[in-house]
């Protein structure tokens, strides 16, 4: 049950879909309030401080992109979800370039309604929660000038990373899972079986992936030690294929050619499912951005000792021999493919290494520049768990 609940506003001029919505989210435990006209939303959006907005697109004074703006102008945090009675791909676009939390074509999925709101609150709960956080820690070291100093840059670094996470990755994930839903109902017109294969690919790992953005939120409370991790004995060779298959629409695209070399007889290892594919995730794209169309990869696994050893090699361009200290800190970006502008935040390999650590292994990276790069990792065996119990 909810403690508090959460407000919604409701903005649909056909009185009886606007009614039926709002009974079932309080029927959900939600405070829901309706409005018939634009102008009374922007009113009530003004005077009030929802969570989330669920308005229609075509409304008869004012139009729901103008509900958005205002919404995000007053709180930057506010959900908005657009509902329309037509289906416009481009229009799709606009609403989430824009801001939309989520896209959704009338007749509305109640079930998936009720999940894009229950995701978008726990969302806000999680950045109420870092914030939190962060101020009681400033203000228990107040007295440790040094800690006091190490715990500001960490708060601004994570302030950048939710920023450069919400913009970079969530509102195109959006898109791609809004996109696909469409396509598959048709929206765009019919479509084959293996077509249909194909987009429910797109979706399961589009959602994948979002769900891994929400998991990357958790890795702001590292140094607080809050972060969880769900070990557990793992078969190597099924979380790199879940990996690889992830990513293969970019390796088709690149035409780069995937070596894996994992012997049969290798041990389990011990870990967690989602970090170490995360991991696996982090090092193949990397490979495949920095490596030319056409190049080689490979993922080669060894023993030693009581470690799996796994490396990722690639033969593309490589990295300078004094950007191989640094490449591992926040926000470092090293060159890219000729030109190409640099992309993302930044965090990928720094997000990495905290992974790999949090599950008892370390990272290394051996590279020539204009030769290729080769990242390690461990990752104890099961067995060596077993052994110590």
């Amino acid at each position: 049950m909810m403690q508090e609940a959460a407000k919604i506003l409701v903005v649909e001029d056909e009185v009886g879909s606007r009614l039926t919505l709002s009974g079932i989210l309080e029927d959900a435990g939600y405070e829901v309030t309706g409005a018939e006209k634009g102008t009374q939303a922007l009113e009530l959006i003004k005077g009030g401080n929802f969570n989330v907005i669920i308005t229609d697109i075509r409304l008869p004074d004012v139009g729901g992109m103008s509900i958005l703006e205002l919404a995000k102008e007053v709180n930057p945090d506010v959900a908005v979800i657009i509902m329309t009675g037509y289906a416009s791909i481009e229009t799709a676009v606009n609403a989430v370039n824009e801001g939309a939390y989520a896209y959704f074509v009338k007749p509305i999925n109640v079930d998936e309604m009720k999940t894009a709101i229950v995701n978008a609150l726990r969302q806000q709960r999680l950045s109420r929660e870092n914030k939190r956080l962060v101020d009681d820690l400033q203000r228990s070291n107040k007295l440790l000038f040094e800690a006091n100093r190490q715990l500001r840059a960490a708060t601004e670094a994570k302030s950048a990373f939710l920023a450069h996470m919400s913009h970079e990755l969530r509102t195109p994930l959006n898109a791609i899972i809004g996109f696909s839903d469409l396509l598959l109902y048709g929206m765009a017109g019919e479509i084959n079986s293996q077509q249909r294969q194909c987009l429910e690919d797109i979706l399961s790992s589009g959602k994948h992936l979002l769900s891994l953005i929400n998991d990357i939120l958790d890795l702001s409370k590292v140094e607080a030690g809050k972060i969880e991790i769900r070990p557990e004995s793992l078969r190597l060779a099924d979380v790199v294929d879940d990996a690889v298959t992830t990513v293969k629409p970019m390796l088709d695209e690149s035409r780069h050619d995937l070596a894996i070399s994992i012997p049969e007889d290798l041990p389990l290892v011990y870990g967690d499912r989602n970090r170490l594919k995360q991991i696996l995730l982090n090092l193949l794209s990397n490979a495949i951005k920095f490596t030319p169309d056409g190049g080689k990869l490979s993922i080669e696994t060894v023993r030693k000792g009581n470690l799996c050893q796994v490396s990722m090699v690639d033969n593309g361009i490589g990295i300078r021999k004094e950007d191989q200290a640094s490449i591992f800190e926040p926000f470092t970006q090293v060159d890219t493919l000729p030109g190409e502008k640099k992309q993302g935040t930044g965090l990928g390999l720094a997000l990495t290494k905290q992974l790999v650590e949090l599950l008892g292994g370390r990272i290394w990276v051996e590279s020539e520049y204009g030769q290729g790069s080769r990242f390690t990792f461990t990752i104890p065996f099961a067995e060596k768990e077993a052994a110590s119990e």
